[in-house]
């Protein structure tokens, strides 16, 4: 398996730490992030391969990430995978088109599962399709 780039964006570090534990096992290079703005660097700079995001961080709304990736025409390229405690938002989510909608708590086997189906599947949209409860 080709060792892929996944930028992982939350402000909980523990969640954080579990999910690059739970990749890196896979064999995945995971650039971690606590907020929005250091995490665009790494979207400028080194092109993940995805992206897991959280919406509510402590600089900026999640969703001026999944923005910017449509801004910088990465977005068809890395697959977003946004998860969140927050109800779904059908106007931003059908905006942003990312590959899954996540809602915490969330089973990290179900997250595992989604990443690697977004690693081999691209920047195809899934609508939301793998949202869980």
């Amino acid at each position: 398996m080709d060792k892929k780039r996944v930028l992982v964006v939350d402000d909980d570090f523990l969640l954080v730490k579990t999910i690059e534990m739970c990749l890196s096992k896979r064999g995945h290079e995971v650039m971690a992030f606590h907020s929005g703005v250091d995490a665009v660097k790494c979207l400028l700079e080194d092109k993940p391969d995805l992206m897991v995001l959280d919406i509510r961080l402590p600089d900026c709304d999640g969703w001026f990430l999944a923005k910017l990736l449509k801004k910088l025409e990465l977005a068809e390229r890395v697959p977003l995978i946004v998860i969140s405690v927050l109800e779904p938002d059908r106007g931003k989510v059908a905006e942003a088109r990312p590959y899954a909608y996540i809602q915490k708590p969330f089973d990290m086997g179900h997250l595992m599962q989604v990443v690697e189906k977004g690693l081999v599947g691209g920047g195809q949209s899934a609508d939301a399709r793998h949202a869980a409860g």
